[in-house]
């Protein structure tokens, strides 16, 4: 009987081992307009972050924390990164996901190294983080 519960433990205990999640881009939804853009913190209007704007005029390997929306796939780890101020490619590793699933309605805030290549700009994402 003690063999019989203890074998009963260990398979509940190893199921969640079995469990996919990736996490990562999920295209499915739109974001939301630009002009409807707001932080996931209220009361933060004088203390909001960088922009993408902002971001384009930093040196090569500055720090960044953006907030924003994910709005499509671009490549392989490749996606564009959208707030209210424009556009901007970002590069996410799978494991910078940390199992979330992201969809172009969800806030996210991201933190990278700014990458510059010819006339283009883009983030290299460290942290990603869903709001």
């Amino acid at each position: 009987m003690k063999k019989m519960t203890i074998a009963a433990l260990l398979a509940l205990m190893t199921l969640p081992a079995f469990a996919e999640d990736n996490g990562g881009f999920k295209a499915e939804g739109t974001a939301p307009p630009q002009e409807k853009h707001d932080s996931g913190l209220r009361g933060t209007e004088d203390a909001r972050g960088a922009t993408i704007e902002l971001a384009r005029t930093m040196h090569e390997d500055a720090w960044v924390t953006l907030e924003g929306y994910i709005t499509k796939e671009s490549g392989t780890n490749q996606y564009h990164f959208r707030d209210k101020t424009g556009t901007i490619n970002i590069q996410v590793d799978e494991k910078r996901w940390n199992g979330d699933e992201v969809t172009p309605e969800d806030l996210v805030m991201i933190s990278g190294r700014v990458k510059h290549k010819g006339n283009s700009t883009m983030v290299a994402v460290e942290h990603l983080e869903k709001q």
